[in-house]
């Protein structure tokens, strides 16, 4: 019965990520976090002697919370010389603004480490979700493990068709699943993802897992089964092609060969070998019958003369600048995006939302505590494999293979910041650890209070975190680091967001609104400070060419012609082709 209920609330929760918008939305992820952290805390869990797992998965939740915490205004001079400077320069702001009359916040705000505190927050909602499956699905019993890898191929199937539906023949627009609006969508949604990559590259995760079930059918000579399976995996082999991504399609490939070889060399090399040759026929196939996939991989064999290939190089150098200057607990989990202007040398317009590269993310994001934590994870892991007992059979084959695919893909892109994609990989990697049910009708011995609770930590953590989050305007996660929400908005939720990300754009709108404030009330004071706020945002994005040419409008249009003139000059040297309007008294 335990088992069951288990498999079921895995289940739903995952498709209710995936039907509202995986993940998008920070009520939908917090409402699974809370339901997989309050199961995992009631249910049976673990039960090893030397509990190194659950204590750094603790230590990872904890570590996230502790950059989002609010440190109160004495010790901000402890969280550092930069990040102290980036406070006391909002609080500077704040002070002359009440001086001239516009609203601010009435006492001292207390600031975070972290340079983005909502994006943070997210996060911690994200691997609280994580790691709330992971225990659940170490939690099953074996037969229920295989049961649970049949249910995430069909569901990487159904949405590998639904969302090539929507790709290719009933175009969804800018919405999710076609009924989700997202008016500020930056790139065309696939599914319930927000572009082809982060698509292709969560069908791809799941198509070993098609491929070691199609294996495990052959070995108890389930014929159907079997065609079930492999059928399974060439819908998801055609969707990732079809997707068009490039990284999802490497990535598949070498995780189908993984997953092929992994069964010839230790399973039966009769199937190993004649799936390798199936998947390899398949995809010949599908590149002879496809222009468009054909298209897509030209020059392939020359990826430095591909320009998305070019751009990612540029992002993954961009992203590595900023470690230097947050090197030991990184500028914050989603707090790249926010910094990263500072220390850019290019001047692409493009908004960097993550440095496409898992790796360099977290070392930007995480800084060393963040990098060691992962690697104490991964430790810890096989440490726990190694004292039980690696499962054998279809799910050490299966989770290999996907788990090869993630490797790969975490290159190109950034799919463990993807809630739905993070959530299915979490129990993903729960399957490869030790059952902890007791047989039905058992007994388990009784056990100290203080060893339940340790095995019990992280599922607590994320249910009291989540709780918190939830009940402090969760709507404050998804606006405040948001630049389409900041455009419109006014002076409170402005002020909130510097103060929960100091060097956000929120400079930028603030020192607009009060600039056209004061443009239509004729206060100059007003229009003073707005000049003031929109010269800061220039100097956190000196390489912002758009931003020193609306600097130097602004200038000019309070009549600092001298200062104009060093705006557009810095805007021309950027973009040569820019032309400065005529300045009074200047040839």
């Amino acid at each position: 019965m335990i088992a069951a209920t288990t498999f079921v609330v895995l289940a739903i929760s995952i498709l209710f990520l995936a039907v509202a918008g995986g993940g998008l939305f920070p009520i939908t992820v917090m409402v699974v976090a809370l339901a997989l952290c309050a199961l995992a805390c009631i249910t049976t869990v673990s039960r090893p002697s030397r509990p190194w797992l659950e204590l750094i998965l603790a230590a990872i939740l904890l570590f996230v919370l502790f950059t989002a915490l609010p440190i109160p205004p004495a010790l901000d001079p402890l969280a550092g010389s930069l990040r102290h400077g980036q406070n006391q320069a909002v609080l500077k702001s704040f002070h002359e603004s009440g001086q001239i009359g516009i609203p601010v916040p009435e006492s001292e705000p207390w600031f975070s480490l972290t340079r983005n505190r909502a994006g943070t927050l997210r996060f911690f909602l994200l691997l609280a979700a994580a790691f709330g499956a992971a225990l659940l699905a170490a939690s099953l019993p074996p037969a229920w493990k295989t049961r649970f890898l049949y249910f995430l191929a069909l569901t990487g199937t159904v949405i590998g068709i639904a969302g090539c539906l929507g790709q290719w023949i009933i175009p969804q627009g800018d919405t999710i699943w076609w009924f989700i609006s997202l008016p500020d969508a930056a790139k065309s949604p696939v599914g319930c993802f927000l572009n082809r990559n982060h698509f292709g590259g969560f069908v791809a995760m799941l198509s070993p897992v098609a491929l070691a079930l199609t294996a495990h059918a052959l070995d108890r000579r389930r014929g159907l089964t079997a065609l079930l399976s492999l059928t399974l995996t060439g819908i998801m082999m055609a969707v990732v092609f079809y997707s068009l991504s490039r990284g999802a399609m490497l990535a598949m490939g070498v995780g189908l060969s993984v997953t092929a070889l992994v069964i010839a060399f230790r399973h039966r090399a009769v199937w190993g070998i004649l799936l390798l040759g199936l998947m390899l026929a398949g995809g010949t196939a599908l590149l002879i019958h496809s222009p468009a996939v054909r298209e897509r991989l030209q020059g392939i064999h020359n990826p430095g003369e591909i320009s998305s290939v070019q751009s990612r190089v540029a992002e993954w150098r961009e992203s590595l600048r900023v470690w230097p200057c947050y090197p030991l607990l990184g500028a914050g989990m989603n707090g790249l995006r926010m910094v990263y202007p500072q220390t850019r040398q290019t001047s692409v317009s493009a908004r960097l939302i993550a440095s496409e590269n898992e790796y360099i993310q977290l070392l930007a994001e995480g800084g060393l505590v963040g990098a060691g934590l992962l690697l104490a994870l991964i430790w810890a892991i096989r440490r726990r494999i190694r004292d039980t007992g690696a499962p054998t059979g279809v799910i050490s084959i299966a989770v290999t293979g996907a788990l090869t695919v993630t490797g790969i893909h975490c290159l190109f892109d950034f799919p463990a910041h993807l809630p739905l994609y993070a959530l299915v990989l979490g129990s993903l990697v729960g399957l490869l650890l030790p059952s902890t049910h007791s047989a039905e009708g058992s007994e388990s011995p009784p056990y100290p209070v203080l060893k339940r609770l340790v095995w019990r930590l992280p599922a607590i953590m994320g249910l009291i975190g989540s709780l918190v989050i939830g009940v402090n305007q969760p709507h404050r996660l998804r606006d405040l680091d948001n630049p389409a929400y900041l455009y419109t908005a006014q002076y409170r939720d402005l002020n909130q967001a510097l103060v929960w990300a100091p060097t956000s754009s929120a400079w930028l709108y603030l020192g607009r609104t009060l600039f056209k404030e004061g443009v239509n009330r004729e206060a100059r004071a007003l229009c003073t400070q707005g000049e003031t706020l929109i010269t800061h945002a220039a100097q956190l994005d000196p390489q912002n060419y758009r931003l020193w040419f609306e600097l130097g409008q602004v200038r000019l249009s309070l009549g600092d012609n001298t200062r104009a003139a060093e705006a557009f000059q810095r805007a021309k040297a950027l973009r040569a082709w820019m032309t400065p309007p005529p300045l009074p008294g200047k040839n």
